[in-house]
């Protein structure tokens, strides 16, 4: 693909199997949209293709760029190694997965939303239309973030974004101003919220709730102190945490306890725990011996939860991730938790403790709250400063969202260096411990089939 606007016109994209999972829609034949949606059931199955092209791959580059993995030496297939050395450009393989499959996303949802409104509906299913074209809006935003997460020059206003598309188009657009990327993610997510159901629930496609916690991580991102405050209000004042009872069966899909948008997996899908770990049993990418070191593993849920010790030796130094292992019947196949209330709990902290007149008070109790339903017999001791609560939500945040696409966009938008242990960087070899925030491969490039592709796109000024 040259551009990420070069798609025929067509009603149902590639549909993959995985979001035809709890609902009997089958592939059509490849029309022009503009005669593809003749009923509201056409409109599902075009909304099942746009959720189709999302598939996790910030994640990967969470866990290859920043400090949360280390590569084994029993990893030889080489797969990611140029990211996680930081020795990546424009023309590494693993930059473009990002750029393109949220753009392709976006494109597939423009193209429904261009004809959405003219597709006849009985009355009993207007409502529905509606809130597809709700989840449209909020998928576009979705995917909006996640290419400002991953591509933008900056998280500041006035610094150069990403392209902005609000329809279906050929053409060769220039980066937005990261200001007018956020305010185009907040205009979709806010006509979101006036078109999906609040009773509709679904822990697969996006529902209000889910349009919220979209809402609360774009308003930290923006520094919206009191918009995320609000917005993670709503998803915690609607969703429990799980308790330490619950929680495991959360990363083997037997239970959907605090999720609020998860990616839904087949076993025709690529199978994502393979990327930790093959199913041959090779371990590609193990958890760092820095978060390792960051748990309470005896008394965290989280740890037996998400890291297994494969030699159960008392002196083991080989760890797996087992976040995406699944069961023995479909290994390495779960299900994508993009959104969790966890993550809101970590929000809300981390704005009352920045906001103007910070509440130290408030941010102690979503701390507390959350480590209580995750560390056996916890104690909370209160942090007195604002300084103070916030090193508690980077800590809280390196081990709670671990593996689940955080901790590198965390580092940036805090405008930190990335910094590894020695006994992390064993199959890298030399002794660089720390990417600085002045280097470029701290930065995520326009890939190289975008710059060829689009003469208007500007690269990142490090990789001019």
């Amino acid at each position: 693909m040259k551009s990420m606007f070069r798609y025929s016109l067509i009603a149902v994209w590639m549909m993959a199997a995985s979001c035809l999972g709890d609902l009997d829609v089958k592939p059509t034949n490849i029309k022009d949209q503009t005669v593809a949606f003749n009923s509201v059931d056409d409109v599902n199955a075009g909304v099942l293709g746009a959720y189709a092209s999302l598939n996790g791959q910030s994640i990967k580059i969470s866990s290859l760029i920043a400090d949360e993995n280390m590569m084994p030496l029993e990893n030889t297939t080489n797969a990611g190694a140029t990211v996680f050395r930081w020795q990546h450009n424009e023309s590494t393989p693993d930059v473009l997965p990002v750029w393109q499959s949220n753009y392709q996303a976006i494109d597939r949802a423009n193209r429904i939303l261009a004809v959405i409104d003219g597709v006849p509906a009985e009355a009993h299913e207007v409502e529905q239309r509606n809130q597809m074209k709700g989840e449209l809006l909020a998928l576009r935003a979705y995917c909006h973030l996640e290419l400002l997460r991953n591509y933008a020059v900056s998280y500041d206003g006035n610094d150069d974004g990403v392209p902005v598309m609000t329809t279906s188009q050929v053409s060769q657009p220039g980066r937005s101003k990261v200001s007018a990327v956020f305010a185009q993610i907040r205009k979709d997510l806010a006509d979101a919220k006036l078109l999906i159901p609040a009773n509709w629930a679904s822990s697969t496609r996006i529902t209000r709730l889910a349009v919220f916690a979209i809402e609360a991580r774009t308003a930290l991102y923006q520094q919206d102190w009191t918009a995320a405050i609000a917005a993670a209000d709503e998803v915690i004042g609607a969703v429990p945490l799980a308790t330490e009872q619950q929680f495991p069966g959360i990363w083997t899909d037997l239970a959907t306890h605090e999720v609020i948008w998860k990616l839904k997996r087949e076993p025709s899908d690529e199978r994502f725990g393979a990327f930790y770990r093959s199913s041959a049993g090779m371990v590609l990418y193990a958890p760092s011996f820095k978060l390792l070191a960051a748990f309470d593993a005896a008394h965290d849920v989280r740890f037996s939860s998400w890291i297994a010790d494969l030699d159960a030796a008392p002196a083991s130094t080989r760890w797996t991730v087992t976040k995406y292992t699944g069961n023995s019947a479909n290994l390495n196949l779960t299900d994508i938790k993009l959104f969790r209330v966890s993550e809101m709990y970590l929000i809300r902290a981390e704005a009352q403790a920045r906001k103007t007149g910070a509440n130290i008070a408030a941010a102690n109790t979503d701390l507390e709250t959350l480590r209580t339903s995750r560390i056996d017999n916890y104690v909370h001791s209160s942090y007195g400063t604002a300084a103070q609560v916030l090193a508690a939500v980077e800590a809280e945040r390196f081990r709670e969202l671990a593996f689940e696409g955080h901790r590198y966009y965390d580092l940036r938008r805090w405008k930190k260096d990335i910094v590894r242990l020695p006994q992390d960087i064993v199959s890298v070899g030399g002794n660089v411990l720390t990417l600085p925030v002045t280097k470029k491969q701290y930065f995520m490039p326009i890939p190289f089939e975008e710059m060829q592709a689009n003469r208007n796109i500007g690269q990142h000024p490090l990789y001019q």
